[in-house]
């Protein structure tokens, strides 16, 4: 008897569970979606110009991008690899520690306009010659990681550094600025 109590409570619990996680991703879901990889690639030149092409889109669902694109700057100077991420919604507490626990490579140097976010941290480093910048930033909703690892073979190390870094900090203003739709690719 109690064994049968016991499969029955577990059954429900468990079927519970699926109409909740069905709910939660499905199309019908009430969470609006961050625009596609794709979509982003589109809209990347307006904040950084020059051409930006996905290599690899790891977005499970529509309030997670996970982007990887490759950049050539309009004048054809700089060119490297770009990783964006962005988590839409969830506790704020958790998405500041997303920020304030990840690990910064290389010198930690202040953010520009850091105080619009909740948490903010700004990172780079040279590696060989290519210049590994990264930004961290949470807000109330959102969280974003942009790492860009660029080279700029004609350049000066000041030039790729500056260059980098203010690419970097205008991408991850840009993702904690972008705007979802009820429509979005999910």
């Amino acid at each position: 008897m109690v064994k049968k109590r016991l499969i029955a409570v577990t059954t429900a619990a468990v079927l519970v569970l699926g109409v909740i996680g069905v709910w939660q991703w499905a199309p019908w879901s009430e969470r609006a979606a961050l625009p596609s990889c794709d979509e982003v690639a589109a809209m990347l030149p307006d904040t950084v110009p020059g051409s930006w092409t996905v290599t690899h889109d790891e977005s499970n669902v529509g309030y997670i991008r996970r982007c990887e694109f490759d950049l050539a700057s309009a004048d054809q100077a700089y060119m490297g690899e770009v990783r964006i991420s962005i988590i839409d919604g969830g506790d704020a507490t958790m998405l500041q520690k997303g920020v304030t626990g990840s690990t910064c490579f290389g010198e930690e140097i202040p953010l520009p306009g850091a105080e619009q976010y909740r948490a903010a941290r700004f990172c780079s480093t040279w590696i060989n010659d290519k210049v590994l910048t990264t930004v961290y930033a949470a807000s109330e909703q959102r969280y974003t990681h942009v790492l860009a690892s660029l080279t700029g073979p004609d350049r000066s190390e000041e030039q790729t550094a500056s260059y980098t870094n203010d690419t970097v900090q205008r991408i991850a203003d840009f993702s904690m600025a972008l705007t979802t739709t009820d429509e979005g690719s999910r």
